[in-house]
């Protein structure tokens, strides 16, 4: 088992190429991303805890994930466990193991839980593709299974329109914190509804006793650790963490979806941004590559910046915005700050075709057209 570096250099499958260009007819605008140095993780194991699970991986690239998953493990859920143990500490304590598991492992954490929601790891049927989504998800203050069917089910689904997709961005005022705010609070308090709603107008019978089910084990379980447990600890280990972890996660999907075409809405090259060059996607298996994952969800993670290159003429053509050397954060900081202008000349990229770049003012008036809110009927909610 090779297991020094993993490569991002793998064959690609275009599902749809007709009319694309070859990255070689542009310069690469993106060489940081197309290297083979990962940092999903942060410490490799031994190879006889690895390899029994590397030998059952569908894709041997993803042992980037297993690697994050078991250092979670030996490190955070000890900690967790030992809070409960405890049932009082000093609140340094709990302080620590918040600050830890936030700083070194949430964002690697829900890429990791993303992108292994879009394609499996492990053989169907296998137990193992549910330890994140059931079993290390409430550690991060989500609900057990409850990523897997808003994410994949709904929000790919249904493309960021609203109402169908109860995680859209269209509807509100998008440079406005407030209206940001609004959108948070309507996930904290209404998603235990919306979410199995959903499922239900859709007719995701399936699907749809599996959430509730989620959803109703972690409120059980919560109030019952809480009550009849320890307070203190489930206020550090589940309580804080979901109030936390729904603010910074929608935040981040407020942002990958600030601005989007009010006269295409639908299209997926007009919903999203891509983000090249920038250390975080060392960090999230390219996760700045937002309008190609909606373009091609199933795509490998690895896969997603030669995608970028390939396909380079379509994006331009269609008016995607691309942004070098920064984060989802500070693109929705500079949007809501007022700072359109400081994200058009010093982060935008033109790419493809010259007939389709832009200049900085036109920028900043197409970014001003796109966070309008765009008007639809209220329809289910």
């Amino acid at each position: 088992m090779s297991t020094a570096k993993i490569s991002n250099k793998a064959p690609l499958e275009d599902e749809s190429t007709e009319n694309s260009t070859a990255a070689s007819s542009y310069p690469i605008l993106n060489p940081n991303d197309l290297n083979d140095v990962r940092r999903e993780y942060l410490f490799a194991l031994p190879a006889f805890i690895e390899k029994p699970l590397y030998d059952q991986l569908l894709d041997k690239r993803d042992l980037v994930m297993v690697r994050l998953m078991l250092n979670i493990t030996v490190v955070m859920l000890p900690w967790a466990l030992l809070l409960f143990y405890l049932r009082t500490f000093p609140a340094w304590l709990g302080v620590g193991y918040l600050v830890v598991n936030y700083a070194l492992f949430l964002q690697r954490f829900m890429l990791t839980l993303h992108f292994a929601s879009h394609r499996r790891l492990f053989p169907k049927g296998s137990k193992l593709n549910n330890f994140a989504q059931y079993v290390l998800a409430p550690f991060f203050g989500l609900p057990s299974g409850a990523y897997y069917f808003h994410h994949v089910v709904m929000h790919h689904r249904e493309n960021n329109i609203f109402p169908y997709d109860v995680s859209s961005t269209m509807t509100y005022q998008r440079e406005n914190f407030l209206h940001f705010c609004m959108y948070w609070l309507r996930y904290l308090f209404a998603v235990w509804v919306q979410l199995p709603y959903y499922l239900y107008r859709r007719s995701r019978f399936d699907l749809l006793g599996s959430c509730l089910l989620g959803l109703g084990a972690y409120l059980c379980g919560t109030y019952y650790l809480y009550n009849y447990w320890s307070a203190q600890a489930t206020f550090w280990v589940l309580v804080l963490p979901y109030c936390v972890s729904s603010f910074l996660l929608m935040f981040g999907n407020f942002s990958q979806h600030i601005f989007i075409n009010p006269k295409d809405h639908g299209n997926s090259y007009n919903l999203a941004y891509n983000i090249i060059n920038c250390d975080m996607n060392k960090l999230t298996y390219n996760d700045g590559y937002h309008v190609v994952h909606h373009v091609h969800s199933t795509l490998h993670w690895s896969e997603l910046p030669a995608w970028f290159n390939k396909n380079i003429d379509r994006m331009a053509k269609n008016g995607s915005f691309t942004f070098t050397d920064i984060d989802y954060v500070m693109i929705g900081m500079l949007t809501m700050t007022g700072q359109l202008h400081t994200l058009a000349s010093k982060y935008y990229v033109n790419i493809g075709p010259k007939e389709f770049h832009r200049t900085p003012e036109q920028v900043v008036a197409t970014m001003k057209e796109w966070l309008k809110p765009i008007p639809v009927e209220m329809g289910w909610f």
